[in-house]
């Protein structure tokens, strides 16, 4: 008896397994289908000369060859890109916490200053490089206009390699609402009664700062650092509606430059060498964040 009912169990799990699997089925054919598929795929073609309209012809390593080797754009796009992605993490962080930090007071208007602050991150990107580039306008551009009041002579902004970057990475901070809102969420957690024995100790607000509420906020701090990160080293959308990448290939961000080789120039297997070897990039520098975050990010209870 006991054997039937151990064989009618058995068959139940399997029964209920099986109907797992093809639950998850349709999540797991588009993994398969829409992304591990076209990566394998861009990996093959990372090693042929295929122009589209030409046939495919395989030639190995060439195309690694030439990026490291021969092609200058290369390290203009790096170069450009490192410097964004520098200035925007940095700049982004620094300025969200201090925003966060004051919207975390109890102020009049708290509400409404929180809705300004998070407005601009929900405003499309292609809307907002439109209305900065009027912004920016050397002759007419009201930035320019309002300089002017206070002595500071005419700027080029994205007109000028001297300051292009610049002018990207002030859109990209005042667009960094949901960081904003992130870093607040993260302050409201931070315990109260850790707050008042700081003051009980004759602490002021920046022993609090210091000694408690950036400590307990440094995982919140290590997650945007790594969404920044990911994020500004793969930026597209300001360099190709405001620059098309330059002046001088100053805002020859690396991702603009994979398009630029592979819908303007045809050059698909070169742009998917150049796609591997960012991907390639940004995986050794996430490492190398995740791998010093033990010497300063502190998690709950002590942990590293």
């Amino acid at each position: 008896m006991s054997t039937i009912k151990s064989a009618s169990y058995r068959s139940h799990k399997r029964q209920q397994v099986l109907v797992g699997y093809i639950c998850i089925l349709p999540a797991i054919l588009g993994v398969l289908i829409f992304t591990i598929g076209p990566l394998l795929y861009s990996l093959y073609i990372s090693f042929t000369d295929w122009t589209i309209l030409k046939p495919m012809q395989w030639i190995g390593l060439a195309n690694y060859k030439a990026i490291f080797t021969e092609d200058l754009f290369f390290y203009d796009s790096l170069k450009a890109t490192a410097l964004y992605s520098i200035g925007c993490v940095f700049a982004s962080i620094v300025f969200c916490l201090l925003v966060a930090l004051f919207l975390n007071q109890d102020i009049t208007g708290r509400a409404f200053f929180r809705a300004v602050f998070y407005l601009p991150s929900i405003i499309p990107v292609l809307a907002t490089s439109i209305i900065w580039l009027w912004l920016y306008n050397p002759d007419f551009g009201i930035i320019n206009h309002l300089l002017s009041f206070v002595g500071i002579e005419k700027q080029m902004w994205v007109n000028s390699p001297d300051t292009s970057v610049l002018s990207m990475v002030i859109i990209a901070v005042w667009g960094s609402g949901n960081v904003i809102v992130i870093f607040l969420a993260g302050l409201q957690d931070v315990p109260k009664h850790l707050l008042e024995a700081v003051e009980i100790d004759g602490g002021g607000w920046w022993h609090k700062l210091t000694s408690v509420t950036i400590p307990l906020m440094t995982p919140i701090i290590f997650y945007n650092v790594i969404l920044g990160f990911v994020n500004s080293i793969t930026a597209f959308t300001q360099a190709y509606s405001m620059t098309q990448g330059g002046p001088e290939n100053s805002t020859l961000f690396y991702a603009f430059y994979i398009y630029r080789e592979a819908f303007q120039r045809q050059s698909m297997g070169y742009a998917s060498a150049l796609a591997w070897v960012l991907f390639i990039i940004v995986s050794f520098f996430t490492y190398l964040l995740f791998k010093s975050s033990s010497g300063w990010v502190h998690y709950e209870g002590g942990k590293k």
